[in-house]
């Protein structure tokens, strides 16, 4: 089997949709953000209900203009019910602001449980201020004398819904007024409202707290009622969405998860969201072009990468392009350096669980987006009550514009890549069954190498390229939550193809891979939560290469070329895995939690079977207060995988490879400055071990004659270093981080040799993120990144054989010199205008912005005496449209 990526590991989940209300006043009311959950996590199993309310003090300056105001506030309330803190979030002016702070420091809420147990949280409340004339403020003005509709007996004939420009959200609290009659009339929760008027040319005029005012026309009949949708434009727009989440438990040492609004627009990543963890710590800047998740000096193939629970062969397209989920279909990225529980396995590296998203009851939502290098579209639509359809399309045209662009050319052959993905996820959830959920997920990449400009080659001669991989999975899913219980289980199939050829050299694999998750989580007491899952995992691979062959029974005249025929080979290759895993969650006093797990892989490789039990140990102890808590982590474990059906392979490989393994390590910190103000600083050591290297070692088979060994395990590997990531939480204009690593990454594929440095070893990376919102459409960010370079191994000499009429380099010793340092500044500016049912946004993405010459490598003249700097991307801005409604 030929495939890019080792299959690995599991998604960790969302909130469970929550819903808090409390009672209203001025029309108040409390909302909690839905959030789309796909596994167990802590449970807002009671939300928190307004038990005390006390009435805001009208402004009086508002009362004197006859002014109405929405204050959404931010909530804090401890797990006695009490408020501990007031925010506002929107603010309307007019002393509105003031006066619902100051009301709803007094309120008293019962307590909220989070898994049945009290806990604090945090709530978003609007506080409505709704005006009305007293009662001796006398009737409004009545029309002309002699008009059939005169005084009160205007039947209503301007009724209607006022909603927030773009996003389409009702606005409640909006006052709508025909100000020549006196006539009124306040938006309720919905946005409706109702005019009594008479018939005539009316100027209509709609005032809300914190939106522009608005003022249309309307012509009034007698025979007919006009219902009308007004859209308001907001004084402030494109802020970050202040969402209110339950905690999630973090038992890891080291996970980073990055949520839906930090994912879009970082600069450098193109729009991509997945790209952004190459920005993360512990993750080494990737060689150029090559898109490779490098995890504390591991190689790529041993981190691995989950879409909803599904292992998937390569997170990117060709040469680091984009991922291969449509980032509308993106949630949450959950990124684990190292250290993660028994829940996961097959990989001795890191793991990338990328969340998609469910989505909101009877959402209607759509984009497209188009740049230079491809398109795609996403459609999202209720069916019927609790079911819904998500699909989602891209595809590149990077060879077309390449192709027009570059022009013809003579001398040379050019190819370019060519992508396309795709989506199709259906979500139900049954009214009538709220404890169960269901979910079927397709989705499936392709990637290819296609001929731009064949050129012109010597004696007229054809060029071919095949460079081709595709994948396809189908997910099945479905969860049963009481609160106290989860259970979840997901099979899926699909299909893997991986092709790659020049000239005579061709080599084509398929991969039937077939899976099963289970996962049972019970709370037994206070003190002990228990977890235990099935992971089953099948692929079945068959592949054929065609390899010119080199002749070794005679030597070609001096100039020649020998010539051989082709080797045809095949094979068909089966790998089995079952994994089973339990772990326990202990609560102890001290603010003490314990999590020993322990997971057990039974594999099936060639025909030879092999096992693992991996036990893994995660403690973590808070100190200081509950809202700003010090904690002190740490963990280590035992991790295998499989070393590839290729190293397995008679022909390619050694059948006798026993599994790659790796002892993992690590203590840290972590410390809340501020709500969203947080330091994590771990130090980790890892000692990979049996890992799969080149030999040239000769052993004896059981009929007595010598084989060589093309594969054997004496690779050793180890890193150790500390990562450090200082954030600031998405705030309402901000977010951004600081990610610093400092490590070592150091290997042997010898027993008789001593370590060296890795191929991917970095000893600094530096990464700067911040992005800020101004409120009015615009969004600027920046992104810098400084790394050290990669080991290199340099050419000091060389030979001429007169055999071949060639020269052949003379290395020194390995990695012995490393690439100049790298550094790199990217910009990103985004512009978004609001139409009424829809928005369109423009973005400039800017890399390299000071066209900065990072060298990527060298090339050599055919005598190996002078070389040329293979140059990093120049200063690269891409330009690009995006609608949604």
């Amino acid at each position: 089997m030929f495939r890019a990526l080792p299959a690995l590991l599991l998604l960790t989940a969302l909130l469970a949709p929550v819903r808090a209300q409390a009672q209203e006043a001025y029309g108040g009311a409390v909302e909690r953000t839905e959030v789309p959950d796909a596994g167990h996590v802590p449970v807002l199993t009671k939300a928190p209900q307004l038990l005390q309310s006390v009435e805001p003090v009208f402004p009086e300056q508002a009362k004197s203009e006859g002014l109405a105001g929405d204050v959404t506030l931010q909530v804090d309330i401890g797990a006695d019910g009490k408020v501990a803190d007031v925010q506002v979030l929107k603010g309307a002016g007019h002393g509105f602001d003031e006066a619902a702070v100051a009301a709803v420091k007094q309120f008293v809420f019962s307590p909220a449980e989070i898994d049945g147990k009290p806990a604090p949280v945090r709530i978003e409340y609007t506080q409505h201020f709704v005006w009305t004339a007293p009662p001796d403020a006398g009737p409004p003005p009545a029309p002309d004398a002699g008009s059939p509709d005169a005084g009160p007996q205007w039947p209503v004939r301007l009724s209607g819904k006022i909603l927030e420009r773009a996003s389409r959200k009702p606005v409640a609290g909006a006052l709508v007024e025909v100000a020549a009659l006196g006539a009124k009339s306040v938006t309720d929760l919905d946005g409706k409202f109702a005019l009594p008027l008479p018939a005539g040319h009316m100027r209509v005029q709609v005032k809300a707290a914190g939106y522009e005012p608005y003022i249309t026309f309307e012509d009034l009949t007698a025979t007919e009622r006009t219902d009308a949708t007004y859209y308001l434009m907001p004084k402030q727009y494109g802020l970050y969405e202040s969402v209110v989440k339950g905690q999630r438990e973090k038992k890891e040492v080291s996970r980073h998860t990055l949520e839906r609004e930090e994912l879009e627009k970082v600069p450098g990543s193109l729009g991509d969201p997945i790209r952004v963890i190459q920005d993360l710590p512990g993750v080494a800047r990737a060689p150029f072009l090559s898109g490779a998740l490098i995890v504390r000096g591991s190689a790529p193939t041993d981190t691995g990468s989950y879409l909803d629970g599904v292992a998937i062969p390569l997170l990117f397209h060709f040469f680091g392009g984009p991922s291969v989920v449509n980032p509308e279909f993106l949630d949450r990225i959950d990124f684990y350096p190292g250290g993660f529980g028994p829940e996961y396995g097959r990989a001795i590296g890191g793991i990338v669980d990328v969340q998609t998203r469910a989505p909101k009851p009877n959402e209607w939502h759509g984009s497209a987006k188009i740049d230079l290098i491809d398109t795609g579209v996403y459609l999202t639509a209720p069916i019927t009550d609790g079911l819904s359809v998500s699909v989602a399309a891209r595809r590149s045209y990077l060879d077309a514009i390449l192709g027009i662009v570059l022009g013809a050319s003579d001398t040379s052959v050019r190819v370019a890549p060519v992508y396309y993905d795709y989506q199709l996820r259906v979500d139900w959830a049954p009214p009538s069954s709220p404890h169960n959920k269901y979910k079927l997920f397709v989705f499936g990449s392709d990637d290819a190498l296609t001929l731009v400009d064949p050129g012109g080659l010597p004696g007229g001669a054809d060029f071919a390229v095949n460079d081709h991989q595709a994948f396809q999975r189908i997910l099945a899913s479905w969860r049963w939550h009481d609160g106290k219980s989860t259970v979840t289980t997901s099979p899926y199939f699909g299909l893997d193809q991986f092709s790659v050829g020049v000239g005579r050299l061709q080599v084509d694999s398929g991969d039937v891979v077939g899976g099963w998750r289970e996962k049972l989580e019970l709370d037994l007491t206070k003190l002990l939560t228990l977890r235990a899952g099935l992971d089953f995992e099948l692929y079945r691979s068959t592949y054929t290469a065609r390899i010119p062959a080199v002749p070794l029974d005679y030597r070609p005249f001096p100039g020649e070329a020998p010539e051989a025929p082709d080797q045809q080979y095949s094979g068909l290759i089966n790998e089995l895995d079952y994994g089973f895993w339990t772990e326990a969650e202990l609560r102890l006093p001290g603010r003490i939690k314990v999590f020993p797990g322990l997971r057990f892989d039974y594999f099936r490789l060639h025909g030879y079977s092999r096992f693992a039990v991996d036990p893994r140990l995660i403690l973590r102890k808070d100190f200081g207060s509950e809202a700003r808590p010090w904690t002190l982590k740490a963990a280590a474990g035992l991790y295998h995988e499989s070393p590839g059906a290729q190293s397995l392979d008679p022909l390619f490989g050694n059948p006798d490879e026993p599994l790659q393994a790796a002892f993992q390590s690590s203590l840290g910190m972590e410390h809340k400055f501020t709500e969203s103000i947080n330091l994590d600083v771990t130090g980790f050591f890892n000692r990979r071990f049996d890992l799969a290297v080149p030999s040239n070692d000769i052993v004896e088979q059981p009929d007595g004659t010598p084989k060589r060994l093309l594969i054997a395990p004496d690779g050793l590997g180890k890193a150790y270093g500390v990562e450090v990531l200082f954030r600031h939480e998405i705030t309402r204009h901000f977010f951004g981080w600081v990610a610093y690593t400092l490590s070592w990454s150091e290997e042997r594929d010898d027993p008789t040799k001593g370590y060296t440095a890795a191929a991917f070893d970095e000893r600094h990376i530096l990464t700067l993120i911040a992005q800020y919102k101004f409120g009015n459409g615009i969004e600027l960010g920046g992104r810098y990144r400084l790394a050290s370079g990669i080991p290199d191994t340099p050419i000091v000499d060389s030979t001429f054989d007169a055999d071949t009429q060639g020269y052949h380099p003379v290395r020194g010793p390995a990695g012995s010199i490393r690439q100049p340092l790298f550094s790199q500044l990217d910009l990103r500016v985004d512009k978004v205008w609001l139409f009424d049912t829809w928005t369109l946004g423009l973005y400039l993405d800017v890399q390299n912005v000071l066209n900065e010459t990072n060298q990527e490598g060298v090339i050599y003249d055919y005598r190996y005496r002078t070389t040329e700097t293979v140059p990093g991307i120049p200063i690269l801005p891409t330009l690009g449209l995006k609608g949604s409604f």
